[in-house]
């Protein structure tokens, strides 16, 4: 299985680079293109890698879930061993 956060970052370049191209073909060039290939592919990801995104966010909470719950016994074990 692959990791929700290589699949979406894979995702996400895969999008940039088709929107590039597609601005190439149109004519655009210099800066106007990596700033509407840019603008274009974060919008365009904001919708079809929805999916992608709740996974990875998921992962990300259940890490800093975790993380807490650990610091959380730690603070109690050594209250308790005062």
């Amino acid at each position: 299985m692959v990791s929700p956060f290589i699949s979406y970052t894979l995702a996400r370049f895969g999008l940039l680079v088709l929107t590039l191209g597609i601005g190439y073909v149109a004519g655009l060039r210099g800066v106007i293109l990596l700033i509407l290939g840019f603008l274009g592919s974060g919008i365009v990801s904001f919708v079809l890698l929805n999916k992608q995104r709740s996974q990875l966010g998921g992962r990300i909470a259940g890490y800093f879930s975790n993380l807490n719950a650990k610091i959380d016994a730690n603070t109690r074990k050594e209250d308790t061993d005062e």
